[in-house]
């Protein structure tokens, strides 16, 4: 691909294959992107930004798009496949002239394979589009449900199918809606240091286009629209706002840790959930910090500076560990402690919206494969909890296996008491997917 100068289109789609290829974060892999191309002008940078998140959610209908107007769609290669998929996503959902979407594809294509390759098949491609795509997308739009769902909404075709048979088409059609929504940054202020009108207020005048909602019943929690590179700010570098979904701040709130406790949070992975918790405990007590990943744990020491964790009267230490091994874990199973929160691996289903990538790396055996790390997870941090204390689990996915029903079984089964559950939905409640359950082992 052309190196020097890279291209927004160029270098997006450089990343979408580097995600579907290493099957991994869409984040991570983009902000890897950017690194190597640090002289990258910053709207070409927003637009880069774009078309790799508009592509990954409207996958399913772009590819349907480019189905209908090649003559051969299997002979597609997997390159001109992702280029196609960036000018289709240019011409019909961000409306960019053909005049610019079309020239800007063929370049990229002719500069990857100067043979005219790669070319030849989109020129025709395009050009249809170009032609007829208001009357394919109407197509798209008419079919049955399950076909309207995979191909107008981009829902993995077996995930569409479980939602018509478990929610029925008209709550799926609107979960579908929600998820295919560009997700709003959510961020959980310290109240113990500030206030949400407070950095509401500072947003606001660092970037008066920025839109920021206040949560209703989440006194802790805003919604950003805008407001440039958040993490950024200096609030936020102070530790004053953290960039967080609504579903961590809600488990953490959920298991409401108290000054003096012994707190475990059993994945923990980059830290916000245990800085929140620090900051429910008042910095009074002690919190160990566990992931079996020590690059997550990386993360935390920034996170102690941020929260000025490092107090007397608090301890706060993070342990790599493996909490689904029989054996003991050192540094974490020192004692039984008062509180847990299990914030388990899970498919993410929940999070189509903001880590649209999962519409075409989560499979159907993936549910079955997670539901069994949950429950050993679950299994093993019972026996971690004190007699009296409570365990908060909770997983980004609406998928039964992962929530509801693994957490019912538990109970049958007589290892916990359900005390609370939530289920936030992307269509009711404008946010992520997920599932928490309040538990007291028994």
């Amino acid at each position: 691909m052309p190196r020097n100068p890279i291209t927004a289109r160029a270098l997006a789609v450089h990343t979408l294959r580097q995600i579907e290829q290493r099957r991994g974060f869409s984040n991570r892999i983009l902000a890897e992107q950017f690194e190597r191309h640090p002289d990258l002008e910053r709207r070409e940078r927003g637009l880069t930004t774009t078309l790799v998140y508009g592509v990954l959610r409207h996958r399913g209908r772009l590819d349907a798009l480019i189905d209908a107007a090649a003559a051969r769609p299997k002979a597609l290669s997997a390159r001109a496949r992702e280029i196609a998929r960036v000018a289709v996503f240019e011409l019909r959902e961000l409306q960019h002239p053909p005049h610019a979407a079309i020239p800007q594809a063929l370049g990229l294509a002719t500069a990857l394979d100067p043979s005219g390759g790669l070319a030849r098949p989109l020129h025709a491609i395009l050009a249809a589009i170009d032609r007829e795509g208001a009357a394919l997308d109407a197509r798209l739009a008419a079919g049955k449900p399950l076909d309207v769902l995979a191909n107008r909404w981009s829902i993995p075709r077996w995930l569409a199918g479980r939602w018509l048979a478990t929610l029925g088409p008209d709550v799926a059609l609107a979960r579908a809606r929600a998820l295919a929504e560009p997700p709003a940054v959510e961020l959980r202020v310290d109240l113990s240091r500030t206030t949400a009108d407070a950095v509401a207020a500072a947003l606001r005048e660092a970037d008066p286009k920025a839109v920021v909602e206040q949560l209703p019943d989440q006194p802790q929690a805003l919604r950003v629209r805008g407001g440039g590179e958040l993490v950024r700010h200096p609030l936020h570098e102070r530790g004053l706002f953290s960039v967080q979904a609504l579903g961590a701040q809600r488990a953490a709130l959920a298991l409401a840790p108290c000054p003096e406790e012994h707190v475990l949070d059993a994945c923990a992975g980059m830290g916000t959930k245990s800085l929140q918790l620090a900051e429910l405990m008042r910095r009074r007590g002690r919190l160990v910090a566990a992931d079996a990943s020590e690059h997550r744990l990386g993360e935390h020491a920034a996170l102690r500076r941020r929260g000025e964790l490092d107090v007397d009267g608090f301890s706060f230490t993070t342990v790599v560990a493996d909490l689904t091994a029989p054996e003991p874990q050192p540094g974490v199973d020192d004692g039984p402690y008062d509180a847990v929160l299990l914030d388990a691996p899970c498919t993410g289903l929940g999070n189509l919206a903001r880590h649209p990538e999962l519409r075409a790396t989560v499979q159907f055996d993936d549910i079955a494969a997670c539901a069994d790390l949950q429950r050993r997870l679950l299994d093993r941090c019972r026996a971690r909890v004190r007699p009296g204390g409570r365990l908060v689990y909770a997983v980004c996915s609406l998928e039964p296996e992962e929530g509801p029903r693994l957490v019912r079984a538990a109970c049958d089964a007589g290892a916990f008491a359900l005390e609370h559950e939530e289920t936030w939905t992307p269509e009711a409640h404008h946010t992520d997917g997920f599932y928490l359950a309040r538990l007291r082992p028994t």
